[in-house]
């Protein structure tokens, strides 16, 4: 079991096609358990973060804080992590929650590069991209704007150059440019423990969110995306 001082948090990362769960205790990420997420369904997940807590020797009434990827993502998985999520903060006493975007938890992949300005880029499909641009602040990857869905030369023109670029949607687009640089691929996913440290640090920032108010990301609000659909269905 927990010290009475000791403060447990997980981190819930299920928007990618790789899963994960991450364990901390205090200031330190304790261990990282990574799985198919191709595996969407709910008991799934329970029955990972079940055993990792006995591992530890732990039950889910020591957790303190949990972080979970917000997205955007995928829209199923999104929707796993959270419901698990949010079922902690009504079945856990004084758990707190805290929601972590994905282009912060990418960018956590790429904290300690060198780079002058950053670009997250996710797919937001009919050839367009959900993008969002960083800075550095006190060492670490700060939004330098909100995020955006443009076609992908409207944002290589609208963004300062030098350029490094990451994020899953390199896969889908073409960002080759003068003064733009691309991470290597293996970097371009979010992670459970880069979910953990942005949201150990919104933690730090007493930046939590009831659970009735955890919701998903989306790159585009979802009315827009039934608007599409209906448009497309009844042409």
């Amino acid at each position: 079991m927990a010290r009475m001082s000791e403060l447990i948090s997980i981190a819930i990362e299920t928007s990618c096609r790789v899963g994960g769960i991450a364990l901390g205790r205090g200031d330190a990420l304790r261990r990282v358990v990574t799985f198919d997420a191709s595996m969407r369904h709910a008991t799934h997940l329970v029955s990972r973060l079940r055993q990792l807590l006995l591992d530890e020797g732990l039950a889910p009434a020591d957790l303190r804080h949990a972080y979970v990827a917000a997205g955007p993502g995928s829209f199923t998985g999104l929707r796993v992590g959270i419901t698990v999520a949010r079922t902690l903060g009504q079945l856990v006493g004084n758990l707190k929650l805290a929601a972590v975007p994905t282009t912060l938890a990418v960018a956590e992949n790429v904290r300690d590069l060198a780079w002058e300005n950053l670009g997250v880029i996710l797919d937001a499909r009919e050839g367009l991209v959900y993008a969002e641009r960083f800075t550095r602040r006190d060492g670490q990857p700060a939004p330098a704007a909100s995020p955006i869905v443009q076609a992908p030369a409207e944002f290589l023109a609208g963004s300062p150059r030098p350029l490094t670029l990451v994020g899953e949607g390199l896969g889908y687009h073409d960002l080759r440019a003068d003064g733009v640089e691309l991470v290597p691929q293996e970097l371009w996913l979010p992670t459970a423990a880069g979910v953990w440290q942005v949201g150990h640090r919104l933690a730090g920032q007493g930046r939590f969110v009831d659970f009735n108010h955890l919701l998903p990301i989306y790159t585009r609000p979802p009315a827009v995306l039934r608007a599409r659909t209906v448009n497309s269905l009844t042409r």
